[in-house]
């Protein structure tokens, strides 16, 4: 017998003992992948509800408005088994988190918008979120563990970068919509005639 079968009798035999679920059946019992699609459609829908306005001297000088809304991604990024610190609660002790990473940037008709004394505002990229969460199978919850932000300045093309730290909620499309206020309330006051806001 290869030590690899062994191995696998063994690791197979314990969890019989311990009562434990291997991460491959909690896998088919709460198909994550299947989850995290759903969840992304719904995340879809919820940010179709806003978009983010530029207000400035877009067009030729004259004071004018831009809306445009937000596209979201979800990449899968792996699973893992917990073991909670209270045992003897029956069948199936360990319990499945699956990771994600979520994107989620601006949409621009077009890269460039005119604006007065011939200078071009660059809104392409204006901003993007991106964010690594892990979900809980078996108790519910969303945990955020890291997010970011990158602004793209609209004229000077310098990037700024800066961490939106981490949380947990049940509701993650709301909290990402909140994420996504903050940053632009934070980076996109008033810059060189322009402001931004998300509506």
């Amino acid at each position: 017998m290869k030590k690899s079968q062994l191995r696998k009798i063994i690791k197979e035999e314990i969890s019989k003992v311990l009562n434990e679920a291997s991460e491959g059946e909690l896998i088919d019992a709460h198909k994550p992948f299947k989850f995290w699609d759903e969840v992304g459609e719904l995340l879809k829908r919820d940010l179709k509800n806003h978009k983010m306005e530029a207000r400035g001297s877009f067009g030729g000088g004259d004071w004018s408005k831009v809306e445009m809304p937000f596209e979201s991604r979800i990449q899968y990024v792996r699973s893992r088994t917990v073991q909670p610190r209270y045992h003897g609660s029956g069948n199936d002790d360990n319990q499945l988190l699956s990771i994600v990473r979520i994107f989620i940037k601006v949409l621009t008709d077009e890269q460039y918008q005119e604006v007065k004394d011939g200078e071009k505002i660059n809104l392409d990229r204006i901003m993007t979120l991106e964010m690594m969460v892990e979900y809980n199978h078996e108790r519910g919850g969303f945990t955020i563990d890291e997010s970011w932000c990158k602004w793209h300045h609209p004229f000077t093309g310098k990037v700024f970068e800066f961490d939106l730290g981490g949380g947990s909620t049940h509701d993650l499309s709301d909290y990402i919509e909140r994420e996504i206020k903050f940053a632009v309330k934070k980076r996109g006051n008033r810059i060189q005639g322009a402001a931004f806001r998300v509506v």
